[in-house]
């Protein structure tokens, strides 16, 4: 199926080199709608929303932002580091937002994990429920983000199909 006109602009301005060097959907061959909707899914199996991890991650940008370059436990084992870059960034989805570049290194000290997020991939996400394309250089795996955010509905954990 074509993609409608809307899609087509916002897939256009998440090719290399428009509104980042990179662009935004990596290598992935996988049409938008079903990168997001697979997305969708296994956000939905693990028992949470995009909005509720676009929301954990608000306050760890807030605090590494204020903090500008210095580390800053974040809560628990979550250690942040937030280094800025020069500039604004649109949103690739049309609707307005600029959002400050630079990027947050978020580390579980306890189980050795980390990601980097930017404040646009706070935003793509709560709005949008995008996470990027795989390859991309700042796609976010929905279910690392949850471990280390610590927000797996464990009632939905299972080790298999129920008995």
């Amino acid at each position: 199926m074509k993609p409608s006109p809307q899609i087509q602009r916002v897939v256009e301005r998440m090719s290399p080199g428009v509104l980042c060097r990179d662009g935004f959907l990596g290598l992935d061959t996988r049409a938008l709608p079903e990168i997001i909707d697979a997305d969708d899914s296994l956000v939905a199996a693990m028992g949470c929303s995009h909005g509720q991890i676009a929301a954990a991650m608000r306050p760890i940008l807030d605090k590494a932002m204020a903090c500008y370059g210095t580390p800053v436990k974040v809560g628990g084992d979550l250690l942040a580091v937030y280094r800025e870059a020069m500039g604004r960034i649109p949103c690739p989805f049309g609707d307005g937002e600029l959002l400050p570049k630079g990027e947050v290194e978020l580390s579980d000290e306890r189980r050795g994990q980390s990601v980097l997020f930017t404040p646009l991939s706070v935003h793509l996400i709560g709005e949008h429920g995008f996470y990027q394309g795989r390859p991309s250089r700042w796609r976010l795996e929905p279910d690392l983000l949850a471990d280390i955010l610590n927000l797996r509905d464990t009632r939905l954990a299972s080790d298999g199909p129920p008995r």
